[in-house]
């Protein structure tokens, strides 16, 4: 697992399709990584959020919000299939996490 790869959330209800593995390749010896999910743009709860803090990508055709205020850690096994990565927008990515932990 590299950082900033994009992975198929196996428990996405229709909300969040993909999941952005943020944590440091350092501690890739943990049984846990931490992700953010990519939200659908059109399932936004809606609430006046930072441009910076919640980023638009179109990731396979699907509309996605980065969406940092829902990171979690996770088990690694419950991780889908890797499908991309999102590396090349990695500083995007810091700004966004940067902001929710008030490093701003």
């Amino acid at each position: 697992m590299a950082r900033f790869d994009v992975y198929v959330n196996k428990d996405d209800t229709g909300t969040a399709p993909f999941l952005v593995d943020v944590q440091s390749e350092f501690l890739a010896g943990l049984s846990t990584t931490v992700v953010v999910p990519l939200i659908r743009a059109d399932s936004h709860p809606g609430a006046r959020l930072p441009p910076d803090l919640i980023p638009p990508f179109e990731f396979q055709g699907i509309h996605c919000v980065f969406y940092p205020p829902f990171i979690a850690a996770v088990p690694r096994q419950a991780m889908g299939e890797r499908v991309g990565s999102l590396h090349a927008e990695s500083g995007v990515l810091v700004t966004a996490i940067d902001r929710l932990m008030g490093a701003f």
